[in-house]
This record gives structure tokens, C-alpha cells and sequence, in this order.
């Protein structure tokens, strides 16, 4: 049903101020762009037309929902031979660009729901995200939709990323919209309804792979093949540079613990490169990008409709594989524009796109980086935990299709009821068990956020008493905080940059700043000669090394005062008492000989006969003396009885230099 609100009315609970028997009625929504409703009704005799005017709300089911509201933005001026009237509706959320202004919300180091909470407080809007990672952006004098993913920098999308659905006053903001439900298109040309696109500009069927240093595949033959090679009219060749692959010659100290392949000879450069480039390929490198425009309505009760029935079931941000039976190749596009029909409820065309980019950026005669190799700063990725998560997903897929399927091999429970206290799912069967508590965002599936598989566990939250690994080498009893581990611990900032590395009775700290510039380390030391092992504290800032500490009460990085600082002419230590006072104890010019403690004692004194030196403080010198050597007998107690001794208890002492080096004990008896 489509109901129609006057512009005053905002009790959308309860019906519409008339019911619309529109001739058309759709809503087209891009990814992360423009949704739009448009409508023409007839100029019918009840006057429901009437109603159709600017500011007024229009309910309608869409994708996301059975009651989807839209306010009116314009409406076609009406003269007396026509007999329609159109109009243009935007979400209700899009209100906010008028009502709801950001004079200064400045969300710092949240996560995406915590921002956006930040952002909407106060009004009528709601947000749902389920970004985790952390940013800051200042909004000054912003209206809510410019400062969501508006033309000026800083927006939410920029620094949050993210897609978004409207839903009603909720916006949504996850990493990703829509889901993977096994939708697949089989297309050819010249099909009625379906316009394809499909683009070979980035398209590689022959890598001609560069390792560090310019070393390449040796023989003539200096490239490798894609299995869909001759599947196309031409061989693409270009060239891609890995400098993670590297001659041993070539590798700096942490390459190879960063993931760089350390090679010993050509043959292993040879076979390393090779692999490298069949990971390309698996990735996707050698097809072509797709874009398809399905008019669904229009390919209904044709001969084609079976190779596109899946699309009447797929959302926006919904993942198809489309397989092209000319090349006989499959790719992988997202749903990333839809057009709805209102009045029948269903979806009218979907645009499917090769959302999924291979590059960083166009494509040159040498590339240089591969987004799907390297981070955004270069470094590289985990495959290993990449590779995980990939696979559990997977098998958790498989499983819940042949849940809805066949419950010989699983089995799916769910309670659809959200007032009921059991809503909820749990899918289980041969390849494990997920569990779920929340719907999707489009509310056609189950997010499933716990899940256990013969890989291992995922889930939002774990409560445990001990973790441990297979051998008890290493755990973490979390009931009481202690914790052991063995191997390696290293970690990273949030830009991929490394923070910290235990390794082997060795600590070391790394120092940056926020323009990723190395600052400095405070970490275990060798010398060159190898001949001893120390702590050192490095500084790459000019030749000063400082260690601070604050005044009482001061913030951090607030009123810091130095208690050890170095430059090249002057080295001093100082005491710093809580206030802030400062008293220089020791300090020395590096042309001086010596240091001195100030406000130490200047002169000399005698020792056994010989005279010592004092400078600042500091004893200068002590000359070699000739003290006692010899032999000390010494009574060192007495026994008696009436009156007369019964023994002596006696001690012998050796000296050497005036220094005791040893001594011997006795008792005589009488």
C-alpha cells in the first residue's frame, strides 16, 4: 500500500492522510549515492492527487522495508489538459540536511557508532554501524548529510569508510552493505533487457613479473601465463615489480620478519616470482571488469528470465557471480544500483558492477604497488589470517545454503518473532555451528557473528577461564591477568607501523611521528665488534637524546622537563623535584677530561702517607703506596679457672699492602 502524509502530520505509526493509486511509483538507489523516489499519479475524481504536494511524506515498501518514507521535493505544475501529476521524493533521513546542523561535533578516536552517535545527538536521527576501527574528524557548521559524504573534506565516509542504507530517521553505516547469498547470472550479448559493459582495459593474461634489484625470471620465456590465456583475442601482457621478493644480498635485518621472500640463488627467485604471479591470477587479475544494467521486469516469461531469476532475490551491495558463456568465465560484481517498483513490490532493474578494484590505481605499462598485495603504506598484509578467515567463511557459507536445504547434512534454527525472549538463529551440521542474535541490514538473512568450524572460533565476544596453545608453552589465564608466552610478540600502530618486538630476551621500543618519520628506539644493543650486548636508547632527532619527566600534576606532553639531555658540547644530569625545580648535579663539556659533580669539593688529601687528588668532587688520581705487608698474631680471646689461664684463643692475619688478604683462627690450651 502507498499512503500519503500532509506535511504537518508526523504520526507515521498510524495510516496516511489518503491512500495513492499511482500509475507509477519507483525508488533508485545508488551505493553510497543518490536514492530517489519518483511518482505519477492520475488527476483521478477523488481528488487523491491533491495531496501530492511539496513537503508532503510518501510511504512505500521498498528494499528496505514495507513502510519506507520519502518527503516530496518537487511536484510538476498541473494544467487543464494534463491528466498526471509527477513528483520527486528524497528519504526522510535527507531532512537532516536542513534540520540538523553541526556547529561543532567532533567525534575523536570513536569508532563509527560512537561517532555517528556524537553526530546525531540530541535529534531525532539514529545510526547503526558496525565499524570498529577509530578515527577523529572535526564537523564545524556542517549540515549532517554534507558531513556524512558531502563534497568537503573531513566526511564520515572518508575517514570511517563505510556504505550506507536509509531507513526512515536511521541511517546505516557498515564496513559493507548487503551480503554473498550464492546469486548467480548467466548473460551473452544481444539479450532484450540487459545492457553489458564490460571493460578489458585492466585485464592481465601474461605477468612479466621484476623482483627487488630488477632480478627476473631467468631463460628466455621471462613471464607467466593466466589459465584463461586463450580465452581472449589477444595476449595482455604487462610487467608488475614485487619488492618483497628479494636476493639474500638485497635484505635488510627485518625484511625476512616482515614477510619478504629472502632467495639464496636464481632458481629460488625464479620459483618465488612464479608463485607470486599465480596469486594474481587467483585473485582475479586476468578478468575482465563487468558492468550489467537488468531491466528484470522486462526479461519476465522470456526464454532468458531462468539466467537472471536470481536477481528478483538480491539487494543493494548484494555480491553476484556472473558468469559469461561466451569467454566461459566467472566474475564477481556487487549490486550497486537498483531501481524498485512500489506499486508491485518488487525489484524493476539492478545494475551489477565490478565493485572490487585490483588496483591501487589505473593501469600503466609498470605497476608498481598491488592493492591486493600491499597495504595502503606499503607494507605487507597477513596472508596467513587472511587466509583463515577466508576459509571459515567459506565453509560457514556451504553450510548455511545446505541448511535451508538438506537436513540430512544441517540443520537451521531460527525464531523470526522480535518480541519473542528465544529470537534468534543457530545453523549447525557437518562444517560447524554459527550462531546469530541480529538481522542484516536489508532483513533478509542472519548476521552471523559466533561461529565455530574445524578451523577455529569467531566471534564478538569469548569469555574463558584459561587460553592456551597445544604444547602449554604459552597462555593467558584471563581470571587472574598472568600470562605466558613463548616466541615472538610484535605490534603495530594503526598505520601498519611497527611499535614494539620481543624476541629472544630482547625488548625493543619504536618511536614515530604522525607523519610516520622515524623518531627513535629504546631497545637492546650489540657492538660492532660483537664483543658485548647493551641497552641503548637512539634518537633520530639532530644529536639530541632526552629523557623527561613531567611537573606535578601536568598532562602528558604538558610542561615536560628534561633529566638527561645531550648535544655536542655539553652532557649534563639533573634532579627534579615534583614542583618543577631543577638542580644540575653533574655535567661535563666533551673537551673537558673528566665530568664534575657540581658543587663537589676542589683540593687534596692525605692517605697512608700519599696525597689524592680531587676535582669537582671526583677523585683525580691515586698514586701506587708502599703500605704494611706482613704477618699479625693477635689474641682475640681468653679462658681461665680460679686463678689461674686455661687457654688463649688466637688469630692470625696476613696482610699485603695494608689490605687483610687472609686469616687463621686457633685455640691454646694450658
Amino acid at each position: 500500500m502507498i499512503q500519503i502524509y500532509d506535511s504537518q502530520n508526523t504520526n507515521f505509526d498510524q495510516n496516511g492522510d489518503s491512500v495513492l493509486f499511482p500509475e507509477e511509483c519507483t525508488v533508485e538507489a545508488e551505493l553510497n549515492g543518490t536514492w530517489v523516489l519518483n511518482i505519477t499519479h492520475p488527476i483521478d475524481d477523488e481528488n487523491r492527487w491533491k495531496y501530492i504536494e511539496e513537503e508532503a511524506v510518501i510511504a512505500v515498501p521498498t528494499f528496505m522495508g514495507k513502510k519506507q518514507l520519502f518527503r516530496i521535493d518537487r511536484v510538476s505544475t498541473v494544467t487543464e489538459d494534463d491528466d498526471t501529476v509527477t513528483a520527486v521524493a528524497y528519504p526522510i533521513f535527507w531532512d537532516s540536511t536542513d534540520d540538523l546542523f553541526l556547529l561543532d561535533s567532533r567525534p575523536t578516536e570513536k569508532n563509527g557508532q560512537e561517532a555517528l552517535d556524537i553526530m546525531l545527538a540530541g535529534s531525532k536521527y539514529t545510526a547503526q554501524s558496525d565499524i570498529t576501527r577509530t578515527a577523529t574528524a572535526y564537523f564545524e557548521r556542517r549540515n549532517m548529510m554534507d558531513a556524512l559524504n558531502g563534497e568537503d573534506s573531513p566526511t564520515f565516509i572518508q575517514r570511517w569508510g563505510g556504505e550506507m542504507l536509509y531507513d526512515n530517521y536511521k541511517i546505516i553505516v557498515n564496513d559493507r552493505v548487503g551480503g554473498d547469498y550464492g546469486a548467480e547470472v548467466r548473460y551473452r550479448k544481444n539479450m532484450n533487457g540487459v545492457q553489458s559493459d564490460i571493460s578489458m582495459e585492466n585485464v592481465v593474461t601474461r605477468i612479466v613479473p621484476v623482483a627487488y634489484n630488477g632480478y627476473t625470471i631467468d631463460g628466455s620465456s621471462a613471464w607467466v601465463d593466466s589459465p584463461n590465456i586463450n580465452k581472449y583475442a589477444k595476449v595482455y601482457t604487462k610487467e608488475i615489480r614485487f619488492d618483497d621478493v628479494k636476493m639474500e644480498k638485497d635484505a635488510s635485518e627485518d625484511d625476512e620478519e616482515n614477510g619478504t621472500i629472502i632467495c639464496k640463488s636464481q632458481e629460488e627467485i625464479d620459483q618465488a616470482l612464479i608463485q607470486r604471479c599465480k596469486e594474481q591470477f587467483e585473485l582475479g587479475i586476468d578478468l575482465p571488469a563487468v558492468t550489467l544494467t537488468v531491466g528484470v521486469v522486462d526479461l519476465e516469461g522470456t526464454e532468458e528470465y531462468k539466467d537472471f531469476k536470481d536477481l528478483v532475490k538480491i539487494g543493494l551491495g548484494d555480491t553476484v557471480r556472473c558468469y559469461n558463456k561466451k569467454l566461459d568465465i566467472s566474475t564477481e560484481a556487487r549490486c550497486i544500483g537498483m531501481k524498485w517498483d512500489c506499486i508491485r513490490d518488487c525489484v524493476d532493474s539492478v545494475t551489477l558492477g565490478d565493485y572490487q578494484t585490483t588496483f591501487v590505481q589505473q593501469m600503466v605499462s609498470t605497476i608498481e604497488r598491488i592493492s591486493s598485495v600491499f597495504r595502503d603504506d606499503g607494507t605487507l598484509m597477513a596472508d596467513k589470517i587472511a587466509g583463515v578467515l577466508d576459509a571459515m567463511q567459506t565453509q560457514l557459507r556451504y553450510q548455511q545454503n545446505a541448511a535451508k536445504r538438506m537436513t540430512v547434512r544441517a540443520i537451521l534454527f531460527e525464531d523470526l518473532d522480535e518480541t519473542s525472549p528465544l529470537y534468534g538463529a543457530m545453523a549447525m551440521g557437518t562444517q560447524g555451528l554459527e550462531i546469530s542474535k541480529t538481522r542484516t541490514a536489508d532483513g533478509r538473512n542472519w548476521d552471523w557473528t559466533t561461529a565455530m568450524t574445524a578451523e577455529g572460533i569467531m566471534a564478538g565476544t569469548i569469555i574463558a577461564g584459561i587460553i592456551s596453545d597445544k604444547t602449554g608453552k604459552s597462555w593467558w589465564n584471563l581470571d587472574t591477568g598472568e600470562m605466558q608466552m613463548t616466541g615472538r610478540f610484535r605490534q603495530f600502530t594503526s598505520s601498519g607501523l611497527r611499535s614494539l618486538d620481543i624476541f629472544n630476551n630482547q625488548i625493543n621500543l619504536y618511536a614515530w611521528d604522525s607523519n610516520g618519520e622515524y623518531l627513535g628506539s629504546l631497545r637492546s644493543a650489540t657492538a660492532d665488534d660483537k664483543t658485548f650486548k647493551a641497552v641503548e636508547l637512539t634518537a633520530d632527532y639532530g644529536d639530541r637524546v632526552r629523557l623527561t619527566v613531567l611537573k606535578k600534576g601536568a598532562e602528558s606532553g604538558e610542561s615536560a622537563n628534561p633529566v638527561f639531555s645531550g648535544s655536542k658540547d655539553y652532557t649534563a644530569m639533573y634532579v627534579i623535584d615534583g614542583e618543577g625545580n631543577i638542580q644540575e648535579i653533574i655535567g661535563a663539556a666533551f673537551d673537558d677530561e673528566v665530568p664534575y659533580i657540581r658543587g663537589g669539593a676542589n683540593g687534596f688529601f692525605s692517605a697512608c702517607g700519599e696525597r689524592i687528588d680531587v676535582q669537582n668532587g671526583l677523585i683525580t688520581n691515586i698514586t701506587e703506596a708502599t703500605a704494611f705487608s706482613g704477618t699479625l698474631d693477635l689474641i682475640s680471646g681468653l679462658g681461665w679457672s680460679g686463678n689461674g689461664i686455661t687457654e688463649v684463643d688466637r688469630t692470625k692475619i696476613t696482610v699485603k699492602n695494608g689490605a687483610i688478604i687472609n686469616y687463621t683462627e686457633s685455640t691454646e690450651h694450658y
